[in-house]
């Protein structure tokens, strides 16, 4: 009861972010997942539970999606992310934590400090985006967060971006449930903290829908980077200590 609990809430407040700020329902679970889960385990959990929201954006948004921008990101991204998955299992899970806990101290530090709206990713750095993105999906079952850097600079307005990167993250994701289950990477009793997930995703986000206009986005943006840097501190520290 008490790890459902541990799920449910985490999910709420992903829900909440995510329908607010538009993004990082996965950020937010894989801050709190691998407390409770060993990271391997929390990554494919996370992304169950987040691939109701990304089915819901989807089809939302499905008719402005420029299908032809997706083609060959997504070989590169899942190429990369399945040999990330396949070998994450071998990999000693305190070192994962330390590695993840490195990397959300990183996507702080880029989110608050580096982001920028007028980069336009071009060659070998357009590369580089997708195939750090497919190996922090593999990895961690985060791998947004530059795809969105790209797709924002390869489409012309706000319907279209929505449209092409749900259709992308609506694939990946699905590739990524589906090899995780059949590799023993989700297990099957993993299925009550999903669904309980999906119901606190989907009520967070009911709440975000209700209250929207009375937050200010972007201070919950800024919140929201520095308790990504604070649980890769965190995590940091546990598995140093």
């Amino acid at each position: 009861m008490e790890k459902l609990l541990l799920v449910l809430i985490p999910a709420v407040c992903a829900g909440l972010v995510q329908g607010v700020t538009g993004f990082g329902a996965g950020i937010v679970m894989m801050i709190f997942l691998p407390m409770i889960f060993p990271v391997v385990a929390s990554a494919g959990i996370s992304q169950s539970i987040c691939l109701v929201l990304t089915l819901m954006m989807f089809l939302r948004y499905r008719k402005y999606a420029n299908l032809k921008l997706i083609a060959w990101p997504a070989v590169i991204f899942l190429v990369i992310s399945s040999i990330c998955m396949q070998y994450s299992q071998y990999v000693n899970q305190n070192l994962m934590k330390l590695i993840l806990g490195i990397f959300l101290l990183l996507l702080s530090f880029w989110f608050l400090f580096l982001a920028r709206d007028d980069f336009h990713p071009k060659g070998i750095v357009s590369f580089l985006c997708v195939a750090i993105s497919g190996m922090c999906d593999g990895l961690f079952g985060v791998g947004g967060p530059l795809m969105v850097v790209l797709f924002l600079s390869r489409t012309e307005s706000k319907e279209e971006y929505l449209g092409t990167i749900q259709s992308f993250f609506l694939l990946t994701v699905l590739y990524a449930v589906g090899f995780r289950f059949m590799n023993g990477l989700l297990p099957f009793d993993a299925i009550s903290y999903i669904l309980i997930g999906i119901v606190g995703v989907l009520s967070g986000l009911v709440v975000a829908n209700k209250i929207v206009e009375r937050i200010n986005g972007e201070l919950l943006k800024k919140l929201t980077y520095v308790l990504i840097g604070i649980s890769g501190i965190i995590n940091v520290i546990t598995v140093l200590l």
